[in-house]
């Protein structure tokens, strides 16, 4: 019996494994400009048999949608402590330095995202925290400090693109983007003197439909 528990273990032990260095060699593959990627060639990255991949996964969108599902766990992460905070400002500041470090660790995530909104037409990234997000912002413009012109795209989109650094050396991105943070704030901030952001805010629906553009 305890042989047979202890047999049970090591397999679902072996599964998580295989299934995370699979996980981590497609995230290391999207993490580049090349966004094609063949079971052939995944099984080859991860160190596995083309067997062993096809017991974890059926596809190579199966595994998009793993690691869709591991981000957006992580992303509700930053949500969840953005609304912890006491203030809206403080919220948006939680809000800015999470995403932005989120990307900055997870170089893949916007090319996931868009494999994602490509297989999900349906999908709309990020809806089920539009309110929570506006709500902190409109906090944060009534008590005086973010500027009454930001919508919450402005800032969620800026905020994804201050951690778009993967491809630079450890210590050269956390500079940079640790001082991109501190100035892309610095310009949310309200203020008699800021200039007029140009145009209207772009809506969720409309981010939706540029994602399932054709790659050109």
């Amino acid at each position: 019996m305890e042989a047979a528990a202890e047999r049970i273990r090591a397999e679902r032990v072996e599964v998580q494994r295989s299934r995370d260095q699979i996980l981590a060699a497609a995230e290391r593959y999207f993490a580049r400009d090349d966004p094609e990627l063949s079971m052939s060639e995944l099984a080859r990255l991860a160190g596995v048999g083309n067997a062993t991949l096809y017991r974890r996964f059926a596809s190579v969108d199966d595994v998009v949608r793993a690691l869709y599902e591991r981000h957006t766990a992580q992303q509700q992460t930053v949500i969840d402590d953005m609304l912890t905070r006491t203030t809206g400002w403080d919220g948006v500041v939680a809000l800015v330095t999470g995403i932005a470090r989120l990307t900055l660790s997870r170089p893949a995530v916007p090319r996931i995202i868009r494999r994602m909104a490509e297989l999900e037409p349906s999908l709309r990234h990020g809806a089920d925290w539009d309110v929570l997000v506006a709500d902190v912002i409109r906090r944060a413009q009534d008590e005086g400090m973010l500027r009454t012109d930001a919508e919450a795209n402005d800032i969620s989109l800026a905020a994804f693109g201050l951690g778009d650094y993967g491809y630079l050396p450890d210590a050269a991105r956390e500079r940079i983007v640790s001082r991109q943070i501190v100035v892309f704030l610095d310009g949310l901030r309200a203020g008699a003197d800021r200039t007029p952001l140009p145009g209207a805010a772009v809506g969720t629906d409309e981010i939706q439909s540029y994602l399932r553009e054709p790659r050109t």
